[in-house]
């Protein structure tokens, strides 16, 4: 048995550190357990004109003066951490020759599985319309075992016209799960297929697999801001808060340079070293998913801030281990600082695990 993996993984908007650690666990995962597997190159369509290395140069929908400034400000630091990110993918990636959606519909592909794996695949809203390839709809899957792993819908208010296709891409699949516990409600109501509800692959991992791949940060004694996506300034100040009160001082891995006059900001690091500013982080403050599953993995005390329609992944996932206390809203009073039992989290993060894998070696018809 082979399988292929397909996903947003190695073409994100501003080089996702998530998007790529996702694909690089669920292959370790595979290895860990003797699955032969490959990595799909695949172009999805929303980035077929999107510049990862000069992003000031891609075409922007909107605001586009604005982005453009923005993304002249991060010129060389982008080209840095770009070419940090494509060391990472040939370093640590095994995957096929890249596919745009047209090409990967007539490629002759040499394994007998796909699966379908983790962040917002099946978000119309982010992969502008439901993109094919993630939905296993090309002739070249049509004989393949077809699963989905962890993927996730995100915003779920779909139009009759969409909740009709989507309804209609599902019967693609051999096996369904999603990752978050609302995503898997909405997706059970358009297929007769049970639909089950897995962790993102980054948490299958412990903090002990990641080993190999992470660059341990030369600062001691800090609290880490993962500030992603939107540039949070009510976090940014709690977190300098939570710093003065502990006697630290504060490093920031986010592209928001502007944050500069009272931070450390990180807006050129690899993924290696993002790695190792979670290992080594006093404390955590982020409104990031993947921010949430580092800090759960290496154990940090954390925060985690809303970000808007893209909150039901990260709530989701504290609900599952109880933490629910530590979402805040952007109108919340930073609560007291207070340690996490670790100990509880693991005992539920460890069953969810179990469930997760029971649901992929069923997928993939493999007896433990």
């Amino acid at each position: 048995m082979k399988v292929g993996i397909i996903s947003i993984n190695k073409y994100s908007k501003h080089l996702n550190y998530g998007a790529a650690l996702h694909s690089y666990a669920f292959q370790h995962y595979l290895d860990m357990h003797g699955i032969d597997n490959v990595i799909i190159d695949y172009l999805p369509r929303f980035m077929k004109s999107y510049n990862m290395k000069y992003p000031v140069i891609a075409k922007q929908p909107k605001e586009q003066f604005r982005r453009s400034l923005f993304w002249l400000g991060n010129f060389f630091p982008n080209i840095v951490k770009y070419n940090k990110f494509m060391k990472f993918f040939e370093e640590h990636y095994r995957s096929t020759r890249r596919y745009t959606e047209k090409q990967l519909k007539k490629a002759k592909l040499d394994f007998d599985t796909v699966i379908c794996e983790s962040d917002v695949i099946w978000s119309p809203h982010s992969t502008q319309g439901f993109d094919n390839g993630f939905f296993c709809n090309l002739p070249s899957m049509e004989d393949k075992n077809k699963i989905s792993y962890a993927a996730c819908i995100g915003y779920t208010k779909f139009s009759e016209k969409r909740q009709a296709k989507f309804r209609e891409l599902l019967k693609n699949f051999d096996a369904i799960s999603v990752r978050e516990v609302q995503g898997t409600e909405f997706t059970q109501q358009f297929t007769d297929k049970k639909v089950y509800n897995v962790l993102d692959p980054t948490l299958l991992l412990d903090a002990k697999d990641y080993e190999d791949i992470i660059a341990p940060p030369k600062e001691q004694g800090y609290v880490l801001v993962y500030n992603c996506l939107k540039n949070n300034k009510k976090m940014v100040r709690d977190a300098r808060k939570t710093a003065r009160e502990l006697g630290l001082k504060v490093i920031e891995v986010s592209v928001y340079y502007g944050n500069f006059y009272l931070d450390k900001v990180k807006i050129s690091a690899g993924i290696e070293e993002f790695l190792g500013y979670f290992q080594n982080a006093s404390y955590v403050f982020t409104n990031a998913f993947h921010g949430v599953c580092f800090s759960l993995i290496f154990k940090k005390d954390f925060y985690t801030y809303a970000r808007g329609t893209k909150d039901s992944r990260v709530t989701s996932l504290l609900h599952l281990m109880d933490l629910d206390d530590k979402f805040l809203q952007n109108d919340q009073e930073l609560p007291p600082i207070a340690s996490i039992d670790y100990n509880k989290v693991y005992e539920r993060l460890n069953r969810e695990r179990k469930a997760s894998q029971d649901f992929l070696f069923q997928a993939l018809h493999i007896k433990e």
